[in-house]
């Protein structure tokens, strides 16, 4: 094809290699280990572990063992662990693949300890996972205390790793995060001794009382800001521009796209983009009670507000503000950036009140993918 119809996503290796750099610099000599699930934010599992892997980074999260299963083929010698957990008659699988589960429950532990005893026949790594305030996966408080009565409990399996993760991290004065500190040493303090992990990309940030043994880096590495604010990232990774399918002249009273939910007030232009919630930009961006939505993009280095819902295919937005001159150069196959280095992605986030996390992991399949390094 000689044209596109469709959006680019331009992902910058060479960007992602200098975040990882910068956090392991902040880490101060934590291990500091990449959090690749989601295929890596939505980014593409192979390009990006080759690339951190290639930046020295040896150890990995992902959430699901299938994403375990996949990167183990990637990189054959990385040290993998999976957040979720083991699942019932999955130790097996856990072990064939060197996956590291981290365990949440009693029952869990007893599932590894009775695999390693009669079945691996071998002392097996594995995360022992704690709750010390997020309140969803982990070991409660009463249930460490049980398994720190309970030596025997540690028998025939290897703890490589204690860790646990902080709920308010991305808000660094949040006094939860103070009280979740003092919940994990205490339970460090109970557990047999083993590397510990508490903090996120956001817990580095909070300094070397959060930092331990070793960190998990994700949202800072991509490129997003694990705080929120644009100031606090570090350099853009991606940057998605998408195609003007058609300008449009309105004139006062003409409505736009689904449901008439925007009515011109004056003569306007307006340009058709080929992006949608097809391609992972939420309808939730579309403007609400008849006003353009708070969200916008950039073309031609001018921000222009999103007018109308968004569809499946295309959105529309207003460029009648843009200079005059560049209004009349505007045309069909005009790029625009939707979050780049000129529309910072926490921004174009924050616009639509949801966070840069979710805009990566929504990125559709229909994009040209460019990888550059």
């Amino acid at each position: 094809m000689t044209y596109s119809d469709t959006a680019v996503l331009t992902i910058d290796l060479a960007a992602l290699t200098q975040n990882y750099h910068a956090m392991q610099t902040a880490a101060k000599g934590a291990q500091t280990a990449a959090v690749v699930k989601a295929n890596a934010y939505g980014l593409g599992l192979e390009p990006v572990v080759k690339a951190l892997s290639k930046a020295g980074c040896t150890h990995y999260f992902v959430a699901l063992a299938q994403e375990g299963v996949e990167l183990r083929a990637l990189l054959p010698d990385a040290v993998i662990y999976v957040l979720n957990g083991l699942p019932e008659g999955a130790a097996a699988d856990f072990a064939e693949y060197t996956l590291r589960p981290c365990l949440t429950s009693p029952a869990q532990v007893s599932q590894w300890q009775d695999f390693c005893q009669t079945q691996a026949k071998a002392a097996l790594p594995a995360c022992l996972f704690v709750d010390t305030g997020f309140h969803r996966l982990g070991l409660s408080q009463s249930e460490v205390a049980d398994l720190a009565d309970t030596p025997e409990a540690f028998e025939g399996w290897e703890l490589c790793l204690i860790a646990s993760h902080l709920a308010c991290a991305d808000t660094p004065e949040h006094p939860q995060n103070a009280a979740q500190l003092e919940a994990f040493r205490y339970a460090l303090s109970r557990l047999p001794e083993a590397p510990a992990s508490l903090a996120n990309s956001g817990g580095v940030m909070m300094g070397d009382a959060y930092h331990f043994d070793m960190v998990r880096v994700g949202t800072m590495v991509y490129g997003g800001a694990a705080t929120g604010r644009v100031e606090d990232a570090l350099a853009p990774v991606a940057c998605l521009r998408a195609p003007v399918l058609q300008l449009r002249q309105l004139s006062a009273g003409d409505s736009i796209g689904y449901g008439a939910t925007f009515t011109a007030s004056r003569e306007m232009t307006i340009a058709i983009v080929s992006l949608g919630y097809g391609d992972g930009l939420s309808r939730y961006f579309s403007g609400k009670n008849g006003a353009p939505s708070p969200a916008h993009l950039m073309l031609k280095g001018h921000p222009a507000p999103l007018v109308g819902r968004v569809s499946m295919d295309s959105l529309a937005i207003d460029i009648t503000n843009l200079p005059a001159a560049l209004r009349a150069e505007a045309k069909a196959g005009d790029m625009v950036e939707v979050f780049g280095p000129n529309n910072p992605i926490d921004q174009l986030a924050m616009q639509g009140q949801t966070i840069s996390y979710e805009l990566l992991t929504a990125l559709g399949n229909r994009y040209k993918r460019i990888y550059s390094d």
